[in-house]
């Protein structure tokens, strides 16, 4: 019975996808999960599929959970994947768990693959009560869906319609054993306090409460969608592809609500957890409606949304990099501070290439020199760029060649000797001796 309400979830909802990376914990929910799979290719012979089992680390008995697991997929005869991380504690352990966990996925999964995980009817009511206690909007109370995108990683739970209680009775008829992850009673975090202490006693007093909050859950989903496809055409024209930014030119004749909706849909291109309605309004008032002259910025989370030229941007929080200074000599390639990527300096006849690899390929050519070579990221004196042009300060060159006030820092400075000579990709500095 179990078999044909799980084989009709994947007819519905993934009929025509043929490889499933499974993650697999080794507890009882993704155990059953693996086990359904295994069921079901028995009669479809096309289907692949692959485990991915996390070791955080994180518990005395991660090493024995990881041998249980390889037992396990060996018994099934599933191909196991087994990558150990580092979880980074500083927004707390679930939080640092889970972004680990899924960069690690993403160094693995195919790109014809989709990623099942186990969760079920009663993690759903968990993740909805968490959204309501953090204040969440319809985004956040739709909690998961059975298709989604997590830190860009395609998703699948077929199991969201299941109950514990029937996982547990499946997987107990087939004699296979589970692993118990202590921490689950620790209720010092906080779904496992809603788990253990609070939805017990809603559950016992509501026998369906659990399908009255999916429910609920799926009805704020499709209000969200609904609100999506009404601002779709007027995002669109606000949205840049390219970059991802977003036109704030008309924002002040939209009405508040708007102006949050719209907001929250920019973010969501960003596949980043939605701001608290106080975050919310302290973007909308610090950073696109702050004074025309000003650079203002909002951190949110590791990310930092900024304003340019009626235009919001996010950026990662960068390292302050003014002081850094790199020698180079003709024929080297050097590593560029805070992941900018490499620079390399040749010679081509009379002149110097300059090649910064980033995100792309930028080059430069530029008069030969015998002075020492040196890359900077900071001037603040004023130049010329032309034999005609004024002397300018480095401000307003910065301003003619509409770089936004964050980027001037990240540009690699070429300096012969203590002069500047150009600034990579962008300008070449005018020197009456090399005229």
């Amino acid at each position: 019975m179990l078999l044909t309400k799980f084989q009709a979830q994947i007819d519905k909802y993934a009929s025509t996808q043929k490889q499933f990376l499974i993650g697999f914990s080794g507890g009882l929910d993704s155990t059953a999960l693996l086990l359904l799979f295994t069921k079901l290719r028995e009669n479809r012979p096309h289907l692949q599929m692959r485990a991915i089992h996390i070791h955080h680390g994180l518990s005395a008995n991660a090493d024995s959970w990881t041998e249980h697991c390889k037992q396990i997929c060996e018994q099934l005869n599933v191909p196991l994947i087994i990558e150990k991380v580092r979880v980074d504690t500083c927004n707390g352990i679930e939080a640092g768990a889970r972004e680990a966990r899924y960069q690690a996925i993403s160094q693995h999964i195919l790109p014809d693959e989709i990623l099942a995980t186990a969760h079920h009817l009663q993690d759903q009511t968990e993740t909805f009560f968490l959204a309501l206690k953090r204040g969440s909007g319809l985004q956040g109370l739709g909690a998961m869906q059975l298709q989604s995108t997590v830190y860009n990683l395609p998703v699948f739970r077929p199991l969201l319609h299941f109950t514990r209680p029937e996982l547990e009775q499946f997987v107990q008829a087939t004699k296979l054993d589970w692993v118990e992850d202590e921490s689950n009673r620790d209720n010092r975090y906080e779904r496992n306090f809603l788990r253990n202490e609070i939805l017990p006693e809603l559950r016992q007093r509501w026998a369906h409460f659990d399908l009255a909050v999916q429910r609920s859950a799926q009805h704020c989903f499709e209000q969200q969608q609904l609100i999506n496809e009404l601002l779709a055409d007027e995002f669109a024209q606000n949205f840049d592809k390219t970059d991802r930014s977003f036109s704030i030119q008309q924002f002040a004749q939209y009405s508040a609500t708007k102006q949050k909706a719209l907001l929250r849909l920019w973010l969501n291109e960003w596949q980043l957890p939605m701001p608290s309605l106080v975050q919310l309004e302290q973007i909308i008032q610090d950073v696109i409606f702050a004074r025309s002259d000003s650079n203002p910025l909002f951190q949110l989370g590791e990310k930092v949304v900024r304003r340019h030229q009626q235009k919001l941007y996010l950026t990662p929080q960068f390292t302050d990099i003014s002081t850094h200074k790199v020698d180079i000599k003709i024929g080297e390639t050097v590593c560029l501070p805070d992941n900018l990527g490499t620079l390399t300096l040749t010679q081509q006849a009379d002149k110097l290439l300059v090649q910064w690899k980033n995100k792309q390929l930028v080059t430069q050519k530029l008069p030969f020199t015998n002075s020492p070579i040196q890359i900077r990221f900071s001037y603040s004196s004023k130049i010329r760029l032309t034999e005609k042009s004024a002397n300018k300060e480095m401000k307003k060159i910065w301003q003619h060649f509409n770089v936004p006030v964050w980027q001037r820092q990240r540009i690699p400075l070429i300096f012969y000797g203590d002069k500047l000579k150009s600034a990579v990709g962008l300008f070449e500095v005018f020197d009456e001796n090399n005229e």
